[in-house]
């Protein structure tokens, strides 16, 4: 740690010349490898998401086993190779340095070895000002997402999917879709939902992360771009919208695989017709604020209705489990309890602070990070190289929101309020990499 800082500190690129500062051009994902050693195999996470590419070409390329996006000729998943245009060589030094960190095993052998964001906070302010050289590369969507998941998850590999391939499939079928052929467009999301599956065989994929889906609401950007000459109707937009069903039955319709979804806002069967689907192997998942709510550590409180706000309610029987935000308020600038959800910056990865911010989207990876947790509870002696399957998924499901919650008739008696933040309940804390008094707000 001292060695980086004073390195670090002893640059300033902006008063002179330095070697340290070489701008290196073109910086590949290909140009890495990941390390499976580093790694559990019954821990891979399809991340299907945007932006990825600078965490997953330095700081996480290690944990990064493979990229993908679909093609907009095609509509096939093909292998991808981000490109970073530029970074300087101290930055692409440093972040090199920290993914490849080693530490002596019991024999005094050194292995790769993953280091906690949080220990590496003495860092971070360095990298601020004239030394933020990856300023616009923290602002795409899905840096969020893996930054939830790379650090609670420490022995967790990733396979990214970039973009949601939503626009990429109509783009593909553009002739289709204009034509209102939809059996014909539905032919070729299947096309697509085979090319994936041979990708999550290939990678022994567990777990899969979705960020967005398609529906009413977000339909007519994606259509204004196919520029096909007119509007839908709402039997139409819909007919188009189910015609994506290959896609999602390949997401969480597989056997050995259980899947995350963010849910969206004001849902009905007729707006969100994907979301309304009976998927086996899906939770569909929101958020609410806890304010001064201290929820047990299984969720279960009988009759009790817990004191807390959940914007999204009126929702919730087309939501699995809501999570909380760690919020003691909802205003633009909200306080937090001591232990809320954590989030480091995954360009850097220097850091560990709350989610500043609440959305489906950021709840997502939070309750996969739990249900990885509980898979190790409730099976700490299955192998890693042994796959999920539908039992054990099942109990997983049930153990996220346990039965004893009978204040919400329409969860049929399910405890959909679940904080596993303020508990602790992950792999972080689990391996105690950290210990579980650590606070976020401690200097």
């Amino acid at each position: 740690m001292a060695e980086q800082k004073s390195k670090i500190e002893a640059v300033d690129c902006q008063r002179g010349s330095h070697a340290l500062c070489e701008n290196l051009v073109d910086l590949r994902f290909s140009q890495g490898q990941a390390r499976p050693e580093k790694l559990r195999a019954d821990q891979t996470i399809l991340l299907i998401d945007g932006g990825i590419g600078h965490a997953a070409t330095l700081r996480y390329r290690s944990r990064i086993l493979a990229y993908y996006r679909v093609s907009e000729s095609s509509g096939l998943v093909e292998a991808h190779d981000p490109v970073i245009a530029n970074t300087p060589r101290w930055g692409a030094e440093l972040l090199r340095a920290i993914d490849g960190f080693q530490s002596p095993d019991a024999t005094g052998q050194l292995r790769p070895s993953f280091v906690p964001a949080a220990w590496l906070r003495p860092l971070r302010p360095l990298l601020s000002g004239p030394r933020d050289f990856a300023m616009l590369d923290r602002i795409p969507h899905g840096n969020m997402v893996l930054a939830q998941l790379v650090e609670a998850n420490p022995q967790a590999g990733f396979v990214v999917l970039d973009p949601i391939p939503i626009q990429s499939l109509l783009k593909a079928h553009r002739s289709s879709v204009c034509a209102k052929d939809w059996a014909s467009v539905e032919r070729g999301v299947q096309a697509m939902a085979q090319s994936l599956k041979e990708v999550l065989q290939g990678h022994g994929v567990d777990y899969v992360n979705l960020s967005g889906g398609l529906d009413t609401g977000n339909l007519p950007d994606s259509w204004g771009a196919l520029n096909c000459g007119f509007t839908l109707g709402q039997a139409e937009a819909q007919a188009l919208i189910l015609a994506f069903r290959p896609l999602y039955a390949a997401l969480f319709e597989s056997p050995q695989i259980l899947g995350v979804q963010a849910a969206g806002v004001m849902m009905t069967p007729t707006s969100h017709p994907l979301e309304a689907l009976p998927l086996a192997h899906r939770l569909r998942v929101s958020y609410f604020h806890p304010l001064a709510e201290q929820l047990p550590a299984d969720g279960v409180t009988g009759n009790r209705r817990p004191a807390v706000l959940e914007p999204n309610a009126a929702d919730r029987a087309m939501v699995d489990v809501f999570l909380s935000t760690g919020m003691l308020d909802d205003s633009f600038r909200p306080g937090f309890n001591a232990a809320p959800p954590l989030i480091t910056d995954s360009v850097y990865g220097l850091d560990l602070t709350p989610v500043f911010h609440a959305s489906p989207s950021w709840s997502a990876p939070q309750a996969l990070n739990r249900l990885i947790h509980l898979k190790r509870l409730l099976a700490p002696t299955l192998p890693p190289e042994a796959p999920l399957d539908p039992a054990l998924i099942q109990r997983m499901k049930d153990a996220l929101t346990p039965m004893g919650c009978s204040w919400a008739p329409e969860d049929s008696g399910r405890c959909k309020l679940q904080d596993p933040a303020w508990h602790r309940q992950q792999e972080l804390f689990r391996q105690a990499w950290l210990p579980p008094s650590w606070n976020w707000a401690a200097p």
